[in-house]
């Protein structure tokens, strides 16, 4: 992948000319800047080809160039670095400036071929050609799916097909757009046909039309298409030029209530050039739309809500594999049902899937031995029962600018089924280089709206917290990781593989492994060096260390524990290491070598080395703490200081013995030194001893922080009040969680100021007196509001008029002694979502909630039957003044 290596040493570089400028001086910087110029030039190139949808063996050749030597490049600059720490740094200055002018000279000879490839061709390079070099039809993977659907069976879209008549039904006369959206192989075009085809809607409209738009469209085909519709097509209507078949569809449609399918459209350009032939007769013609891009739907009609198809749930698709295996009328075997259901259930909910393992099914056995096969291997089957079947999801990969694609197939570094934190794989695409913390958001939005990753969980203001992608889209990612060199994955290996790799593993070292991959690799295929694997995933518990291809791996993923740290000493140009399920004993002294590491993640009995801080590049620092349950907190080496790249510092434990630490004060000499953690925003758990405005002081932009204390007894109220009040300090702090564990502990004082850019508000086990809810009522940002094992304590919670939560959007609260709530609308104008759970004193949830206009749900989990029904009673108030907008969940309250 040419793009990701060129933007990667690219950011390389320009940290290395910010962070080490004595070392970018005179010759050296001449020839970096002229690196510099030429990853433009590529990037320039690079963009340009992306935008072709067939690519010539030309550009293929020229973008393995590239992709060679920037690979080269940055495996080269990034071992002289690692160099530069060694006691022998004038010679490995020296040898930097050498490297330099080596690689200068080769990156200058594949610019020059990029250049004589671009002028020799600029259409065919550039992307300016025809998109349909040869006559032959585009794919149509909405024609080949509705193909596979029997007429009569329709499963998991009645709702939605109802919804869709009652707007192509709705009583607006101005021209509306219907978006459908979804991920591929979903079902958009399925929906979109019943609804054509409904007879209801076949009356009600003058001329229907139907045009199948797919990324390679071509303007004259679909003019034609929609000419058929109409009309009957003769030779001299299909000489006649673009412009003037434009002006027969707009005159055929005028003052006709029309309806137009336009199904499978990718581009923003093939919607304003037909929309400019669909006239506004203002008697309620409709157009729907069907697309896996939520900006298409923006651009189309803002104002229009797109339909959204969901995945099917393991009832409705057993149904589906069932109907389409055994039609209406007959029934399965009991014998085969149990084992029916495991399979749909494997298929993840998509249509596409459960259709093409139906069709596997129907040409089988119908014995258990044969279904037990398939369903221990259903995406084998998908995968390999017909190519179109990726195919079809594989147009969405395809359709990514090069931006997105890394992030994209960095998701194949996670497990089947794993959740993936947005935060964490956000800081991830950061560590690789891929893209910039700052934009990282909005890249995942994006793939997220082009219905590639999937999102799990909300946060409660909305926001995306957890993502996962289908299975099928995994094995696409996996398939296109493979192809592109980007990622090797070991996943569970055979009993074969096992035995193996016991045998390999403790037969040889690592570092006598890379000496023979150097020696024997490269001396049977000259080539080898060309392309290299910078990552790697091992997601079996048995891992052979012969799978690693490259001595050169920049990141590495342990999700089932780890053997010998000593291993880790070739990888000198490691930036990502993360090991899960494995707690080293002692802390791994061998991991502070890998001076490029910008993330880190892993567990571990010991304490934190002070040599920690020898990892200057690192961004993230993920510790799990193992610690004993009367162990006191660890302290944090002050070498931390020194880590001014550092952006999210996270010591925790597990559930059972939660960690938390005490951080060094910066001392006078750190103070004079002028070393702050400028860049540190995210930061938890330290105690409470620790929060003082001399270390605030000292990390000015923090935005999160989590504060946990055991044992408040040992502090007196002042002390604790000034401890809080440090806190104000922290001008940027939007999110503070703050958890005591002790039970019976003195009560927080209530004379302290919380910062008032906080926007999230966690409290639990801090026992308040409701009457301190005014501290928090006057944050004049506040959105979010958690209360938690007994973070406020008393059993009335009262407020009058003018005690408002003008800004708070959602209230949580859980596991607390309050008996009676007294308010009123006004005191939360803005709330959107209150959630109650295990409040078993409570014994109703004031009626006025009912009164604030913008309260969208009221969930209730383990609550009295009262409180209850209470709730129960303000959504039929609602619902009986035609407010169905309010949404309940009440879950095991009695």
């Amino acid at each position: 992948m040419a793009y990701a290596a060129v933007i990667s040493l690219k950011r390389t570089l320009e940290q290395l000319v910010q962070r080490k400028p004595h070392w970018i001086k005179d010759e050296t910087r001449k020839m970096v800047d002229f690196i510099l110029d030429s990853l433009e030039y590529f990037h320039y190139f690079l963009e340009c080809t992306s935008k072709r949808r067939h690519r010539c063996g030309k550009v293929e050749e020229l973008e393995r160039e590239i992709r060679t030597a920037v690979d080269e490049a940055e495996d080269m600059i990034e071992l002289q670095i690692y160099k530069m720490k060694e006691p022998v740094k004038r010679k490995a200055t020296k040898l930097f400036c050498q490297t330099l002018s080596e690689l200068v000279e080769k990156i200058d000879t594949v610019r020059r071929n990029v250049v004589m490839g671009n002028d020799s061709d600029t259409n065919k390079v550039e992307g300016n050609e025809d998109l349909r070099a040869d006559d032959s039809l585009p794919f149509h993977p909405s024609r080949y799916v509705g193909k596979l659907i029997p007429e009569s069976i329709i499963v998991g879209l009645e709702d939605d097909l109802t919804k869709i008549i009652r707007r192509l039904k709705g009583p607006t006369s101005t021209r509306e757009v219907i978006p459908i959206l979804g991920m591929g192989g979903i079902g958009k075009t399925t929906l979109a046909r019943k609804a054509y085809d409904d007879p209801e809607i076949r009356h009600r409209f003058d001329i229907r039309v139907w045009v199948t738009v797919s990324q390679e469209y071509q303007t004259r085909d679909m003019l034609l298409d929609v000419l058929r519709c109409i009309s009957q097509l003769t030779r001299e209507i299909e000489k006649e030029s673009d412009d003037r078949l434009m002006d027969m569809i707009r005159k055929k449609l005028m003052n006709k209530r029309y309806l137009v399918v336009m199904d499978d459209i990718w581009s923003s350009d093939a919607w304003d050039l037909m929309t400019r032939t669909f006239p506004e007769n203002n008697n309620r013609s409709r157009i729907i739309l069907t697309s896996r891009l939520k900006d298409m739907s923006t651009h189309a009609d803002p104002d229009s809500i797109p339909h959204e198809i969901s995945l099917l749930n393991l009832d409705q698709s057993w149904k589906l594999l069932h109907d389409n295996l055994f039609g209406l009328q007959q029934v399965c075997p009991p014998e085969l049902e149990y084992i029916g259901k495991q399979v749909s259930q494997k298929c993840g909910g998509l249509p596409l899937a459960l259709l093409v393992v139906a069709g596997h099914l129907s040409k089988i056995a119908r014995t258990t031995e044969s279904w037990k096969d398939v369903a221990k291997s259903v995406n084998e089957v998908v995968t390999n029962e017909s190519d179109i079947c990726l195919g079809v999801l594989a147009m969405s990969y395809g359709y990514l600018p090069n931006r997105l694609r890394p992030c994209f197939l960095y998701m194949g570094v996670f497990p089947e089924d794993k959740e993936v934190d947005i935060k964490g794989l956000i800081n991830l695409w950061d560590s690789e280089g891929f893209i910039s913390e700052e934009v990282g958001r909005k890249c995942f939005e994006e793939l997220v709206s082009r219905n590639l990753i999937m999102v799990r969980k909300r946060r409660s203001n909305g926001e995306a917290k957890t993502c996962s992608v289908h299975d099928l889209v995994r094995e696409l990612i996996l398939r296109e990781a493979k192809k592109e060199k980007f990622l090797q994955v070991s996943r569970y290996p055979s009993a074969n593989k096992v035995r193996v790799h016991l045998l390999s593993y403790y037969g040889n070292s690592m570092k006598e492994k890379f000496m023979k991959f150097s020696r024997t690799k490269n001396a049977t295929n000259p080539s080898a060096k060309k392309l290299h694997v910078h990552r790697h995933s091992c997601h079996s518990y048995f891992y052979d260390l012969d799978c690693v291809e490259s001595p050169y791996m920049r990141t590495m993923h342990f999700f089932h524990g780890f053997s010998r740290v000593s291993d880790l000493r070739s990888f000198k140009l490691l930036r990502v290491l993360a090991i899960f399920h494995f707690s080293f004993q002692k802390f791994p002294i061998e991991i502070t070598k890998l001076v490029h590491l910008r993330y880190l993640q892993f567990n571990c009995h010991d304490e934190l080395h002070s040599s920690v801080s020898e990892l200057y590049n690192l961004q993230t620092f993920i510790f799990c703490h193992r610690r004993y349950l009367h162990d006191k907190p660890q302290t944090i080496p002050a070498t931390i200081w020194r880590m001014k790249h550092l952006r999210l510092l996270h010591v925790t434990g597990d559930d059972l013995h939660p960690s938390y630490f005490s951080f060094p004060i910066p001392s006078r000499e750190v103070i004079i030194s002028g070393f702050k953690l400028e860049h540190l925003e995210a930061l938890s758990c330290i105690c409470l001893s620790s929060c003082t405005s001399e270390l605030f002081s000292a990390i000015p932009n923090l935005k999160k922080l989590k504060i946990h204390e055991e044992d408040l007894t040992i502090y007196e109220g002042e002390k604790m009040s000034q401890r809080l009040n440090s806190l104000s300090c922290l001008k940027q702090l939007d999110t503070l969680k703050f958890r005591c564990k002790r039970i019976y502990i003195p009560r927080i004082p209530s004379k302290y100021i919380w910062p008032t850019s906080l926007k999230r508000l966690t409290l639990q086990y801090t026992y308040l007196p409701w009457e301190d809810m005014e501290n928090i009522r006057m944050l004049p940002n506040l959105e979010v509001l958690k209360i938690k094992e007994n973070g406020f304590d008393g059993d009335v919670w009262r407020l009058n008029d003018e005690e408002n939560f003008n800004q708070l959007k959602f209230l949580h609260m859980e596991s607390i002694v309050l008996k009676h709530w007294e308010v009123c609308s006004v005191n939360f104008p803005n709330l959107e979502g209150l959630v109650l759970e295990r409040c078993y004193r409570l014994e109703e949830v004031p009626k006025d909630f009912g009164e604030i206009y913008t309260l969208e749900s009221i969930e209730l989990h383990e609550c009295s039957i009262s409180a209850a029904n209470s709730v129960l009673q303000i959504q039929e108030e609602q619902e009986s003044m035609g407010n169905d907008c309010l949404s309940v969940i009440i879950d095991n309250c009695r």
